[in-house]
C-alpha cells in the first residue's frame, strides 16, 4: 500500500464548518475522512453521511464506534446505508471508547477485549444477510437478527486499540488498525509490532492488516510556536484517556495524567493544557514549520504506518499551510 494521508474530525466544529474542511482536504489530495464519536460532540454517523454526499473520491470512516454505546444491528443498518451512498469508499473503526465519558453516561466498561471481538464478529455476520445468533455475547446477545439488505461491497473493519491485547486482536481479526492520537512515532512502531504478533498467532500475513494512525497536526511557517501551542490544547483532550498510560510511560516524559483527566472532567481544557509539558507536545504531535512537519510525518511512515490520519489543528484561516503539506505529499508520493 502506498503511503497516504487522511483527515480526522473530533466533532468540536459545526457540521457546516466540517464540510468545508472535508471539501478542502479532498481537493488537497487527502485519501480519507474519519469522524470521531466523542460523547457530547457531533454525531459520527450523521456527519459521515454528509461527507459521503458532499465528496466523490475519499474514503469515509466513522470512528471509533463503541460496542458499549451502539447495538450492532442498527449500526450494521446505518453502515450499509452509508455504503449505498458511497459505494466502495466506506470503512468503520470500532473501539471501546473513553472510560471517563462512558462513566458520565452511566456505562461501566468491562471486558473490553471480549466486547470488541463480539462486535467485530456481529457486524461481519450481519452484513452477510444471514440470521445471526450470538447467545453468549458479552453485551449484545443476538437471537436471529438479520439484515434485509447488504452493503454493495464489503465494509472493512478497523480496530482502534490502545492496550496490548486489543492490538493483538486487531492483528488476529480486523481488516485494519488505527492507532490513537497522542502516540510518538516510536510508540506507534511498538504498537504495530504487537499487531503483527497477533496476526502471526493465527498464521495471518501481517502485511494484510491495514495500518493507520491519528496524529495532531498543524504546520505554520508564519508562526510555528502558535502551531505548537494549539497542538498542546488538543493533546490535553486526548490525554484524558487513561488507556494512554502505557504510551506516556514508554516515552519517559512526566505527565500528571490524573490531573489532566480531572481537568477534562470539569471541561477545563485550558487548565488541562497547562499540565502538558513542551516535550510531550514535541513527541506526541506534529507541529511547527512545514519542513519540520514533513520530517515528523516521515517518522510515522518509517515506523510502519501506511496512512497517517491528521487531526488538523487551528482555525479556518490557519489550516492553509497544513493543507499545503498534504498537497506536497501527494505530489511527491502518490502521483509519482
Amino acid at each position: 500500500m502506498k503511503p497516504a494521508i487522511g483527515i480526522s474530525f473530533d466533532g468540536f466544529a459545526t457540521l457546516a464548518d466540517s464540510l468545508v474542511i472535508a471539501r478542502e482536504a479532498a481537493a488537497a489530495g487527502a485519501s480519507s475522512l474519519w469522524m470521531a464519536e466523542h460523547l457530547g460532540y457531533r454525531d459520527s454517523l450523521g456527519s459521515c453521511m454528509a461527507f459521503a454526499l458532499n465528496t466523490e473520491r475519499v474514503r469515509i470512516v466513522p470512528t471509533a464506534i463503541s460496542p458499549f454505546l451502539r447495538n450492532p444491528v442498527p449500526l450494521a443498518m446505518a453502515m450499509a446505508t452509508l455504503a449505498e451512498a458511497a459505494p466502495g469508499r466506506v470503512a468503520i473503526a470500532i473501539g471501546v471508547g473513553n472510560p471517563l465519558f462512558l462513566a458520565e453516561a452511566g456505562i461501566t466498561m468491562e471486558k473490553p477485549l471480549t466486547a470488541n471481538r463480539d462486535y467485530l464478529l456481529a457486524l461481519r455476520q450481519l452484513w452477510s444477510g444471514d440470521p445471526v445468533n450470538m447467545p453468549d455475547a458479552l453485551l449484545h446477545r443476538l437471537a436471529g437478527a438479520r439484515m434485509m439488505f447488504t452493503p454493495p461491497q464489503p465494509i472493512p473493519i478497523y480496530l482502534a486499540p490502545m492496550k496490548e491485547q486489543n492490538l493483538r486482536l486487531a492483528g488476529r481479526m480486523a481488516d485494519g488498525v488505527v492507532l490513537s492520537a497522542g502516540l510518538s512515532a516510536q510508540y506507534a512502531r511498538h504498537s504495530l509490532e504487537l499487531v503483527s504478533r497477533g496476526a502471526q498467532e493465527t498464521g495471518r500475513d501481517p502485511a494484510t492488516v491495514r495500518r493507520a494512525a491519528y496524529v495532531f497536526f498543524m504546520a505554520s511557517d508564519k508562526d510555528p510556536r502558535a502551531a505548537f501551542e494549539r497542538s498542546r490544547r488538543k493533546l490535553a483532550f486526548v490525554l484524558r484517556n487513561r488507556y494512554l498510560d502505557d504510551a506516556i510511560a514508554h516515552s519517559g516524559i512526566t505527565i500528571d495524567q490524573e490531573a489532566v483527566i480531572a481537568a477534562i472532567a470539569r471541561r477545563d481544557i485550558e487548565g488541562a493544557a497547562r499540565l502538558v509539558p513542551d516535550e510531550a507536545v514535541a513527541a506526541f504531535t506534529v507541529s511547527g514549520t512545514r519542513a519540520d512537519c514533513a520530517r515528523q510525518l516521515d517518522s510515522y511512515f518509517a515506523a510502519g504506518v501506511e496512512e497517517v490520519v491528521l487531526l488538523l489543528v487551528g482555525e479556518a484561516d490557519e489550516r492553509g499551510e497544513s493543507l499545503d503539506v498534504i498537497r506536497e505529499f501527494r505530489a511527491e508520493n502518490v502521483e509519482s
